[in-house]
């Protein structure tokens, strides 16, 4: 697990926002149900400034890029299910839990947070 510990958490924070906030703001424009609101472009804009001056400025390691990238379709994905749960119409949110859950099992791993049992004999 030496690739773990070379994973930063700050790009990761900040592609999980980017994911939520893009997902806002495209559900803020096209959704008919939500009122319009600018704040989710504001928080998109800021974000994905933000990790971009993070990815000039430090390079990124080891898993960062895939963990960042999980962690933005997360972020995606979530926001859809929570956008479904609260307006039913929309549709079933089963399959977009069931993406989240087995991304976040999947970061929850790469980044050593659930250790993989290891088979000692």
């Amino acid at each position: 697990m030496s690739g773990s510990k070379q994973i930063r958490r700050k790009p990761i924070l900040l592609a999980l926002l980017v994911g939520v906030c893009g997902n806002a703001t495209l559900a803020t424009l096209s959704v008919s149900e939500l009122a319009f609101s600018i704040f989710p472009i504001i928080a998109l804009v800021l974000a994905a400034h933000m990790l971009y001056q993070e990815y000039l400025s430090v390079p990124m390691e080891g898993d960062t890029p895939l963990c960042t990238l999980l962690s933005f379709l997360i972020g995606v994905f979530g926001y859809s299910a929570f956008l479904r749960t609260q307006f039913p119409e929309m549709g079933t949110n089963y399959l977009s839990v069931m993406i989240t859950l087995v991304l976040v099992i999947w970061l929850a791993l790469k980044m050593g947070v659930a250790a993989r049992p290891s088979a000692t004999k």
